[in-house]
């Protein structure tokens, strides 16, 4: 469970929002004419929506009340509740959280759940210090994960750092670690073996997410994986797949990011009497182009739409089931008193984002941020790059004379576990 924020417990804003839903003093914001997607009941229905603060303060009929500093007219606009990622790093679209969030919030994403593993391979757990700071300041809600496994491949990679179940209990310790990112020492966890199973002890005992990565895991594997303590999977292979990891406990992240897998996925979830509650939505990895040119998690929705789940179901996984996921009650729902995290739609089918709220504020209109650069400029990492001068010698291979060498190559992908093979030299 994620540490949910005390800014919405202040008496005050709660007394001046239960004034203003009794109509005692007028609303900061009113948005008016909208149609609702509620969540809760899976109705679209016409509804004015008064904030105060933060906070959502009423959801009522509309053109029953005028009173609010502001008046944003919604007419013939959807509203619902701002978008989801449970698993994604930004690093994958090589840009700042400052300036991924300078993308991201005008689609409408307000949270996001990060697993910056990859600065944590280079910078140790200064890497990870420093995206929790990064991530501040910014309208974007950034809930920082603790790498599991830095390095990513032992043996096989020269990493900055490694973790084990010290570093992961310290990181854990800290209060914006929201827990455990994705373990993808499958092996490792089946095995019992260290670290793995020190790291996962140390995010069981804090009791956060623990988060993890079940490719091609079936069977006992999957239900070893399960019974260790890891609650969720992004890696989803078809939708026999995404039915036996919702079937074992997990929380399934479904991906955009490999979108030959989303067609079989909506049917097989058009199989089960309703949406699974523990089917949630992420991104994982976009390269910058794609995340400018055609979007992050409304570019999912959209696909999901396409291939045949209902707009409502799309924008529940990617909303609600995810904010109950995270263990935040503030999230997930246009209703009083839940934080004023909204989006502003042109269509359910479309999906065109024209303005989000995120805290009750105004922090994106027609496709940009309200304001000026998000956030202030985290100090950058130089010199990580560790390597001695080069020259031409560098770049010769120097094979043995018997003309064959020896080469890693994947032979169980299934634990992306490596083997020797010899392969025959030519022309040197």
């Amino acid at each position: 469970m994620t540490r949910e924020p005390h800014d919405l417990d202040d008496p005050g804003l709660r007394d001046r929002a239960v004034r203003a839903a009794w109509g005692l003093v007028p609303f900061d914001v009113l948005i008016a004419g909208a149609r609702l997607v509620d969540i809760a009941t899976s109705e679209i229905r016409a509804a004015d929506i008064g904030l105060v603060g933060p906070l959502v303060a009423s959801v009522h009929a509309p053109g029953s009340r005028g009173d609010a500093a502001r008046v944003v007219d919604a007419a013939g606009r959807f509203v619902a509740p701002g978008l989801i990622d449970t698993h994604m790093h930004v690093e994958s679209s090589m840009v700042t959280p400052r300036r991924y969030a300078e993308v991201v919030v005008p689609q409408g994403t307000t949270t996001i759940c990060w697993d910056p593993h990859e600065v944590g391979n280079v910078a140790g757990l200064a890497g990870v210090r420093w995206a929790i700071e990064a991530g501040q300041g910014l309208p974007l809600r950034i809930l920082t994960l603790a790498p599991s496994c830095v390095p990513s491949a032992p043996g096989l990679e020269v990493a900055g750092a490694e973790f084990g179940g010290g570093e992961m209990a310290e990181m854990l310790r800290w209060p914006e670690i929201a827990g455990v990112a994705e373990v993808m020492n499958m092996r490792g966890v089946l095995d019992r073996s260290e670290p793995m199973q020190s790291v996962v002890a140390a995010g069981l005992a804090s009791g956060k997410l623990v988060c993890g990565h079940a490719r091609g895991l079936e069977g006992a594997a999957l239900q070893g994986f399960a019974a260790a303590g890891i609650q969720s999977d992004h890696e989803v292979t078809s939708g026999d797949d995404l039915l036996a990891k919702l079937r074992a406990g997990f929380t399934v992240e479904l991906r955009g990011s490999h979108d030959y897998v989303l067609p079989g996925a909506v049917q097989a979830l058009a199989t089960l009497p309703h949406l699974p509650q523990s089917l949630t939505i992420c991104t994982d990895d976009i390269f910058p182009d794609d995340l400018v040119a055609v979007g992050g998690m409304a570019d999912v929705l959209r696909r999901l739409i396409r291939y045949g789940m209902a707009p409502v179901d799309a924008i529940r996984a990617a909303t609600l089931n995810a904010a109950m996921r995270l263990g935040r009650r503030d999230l997930g729902l246009v209703a009083p008193g839940r934080r004023a995290d909204l989006i502003i739609l042109d269509g359910l089918e479309t999906l065109g984002v024209e303005r989000v709220f995120a805290s009750g504020r105004e922090v994106a209109a027609a496709g940009r941020l309200t304001g000026g650069p998000p956030g202030r400029p985290a100090d950058a990492f130089h010199d990580t790059m560790k390597l001695a001068p080069l020259t031409a010698g560098d770049f010769v291979l120097r094979l043995p004379g018997d003309g064959t060498t020896v080469v890693n190559s994947i032979f169980r992908p299934r634990f992306t576990e490596w083997r020797d093979l010899a392969v025959e030299v030519r022309d040197g």
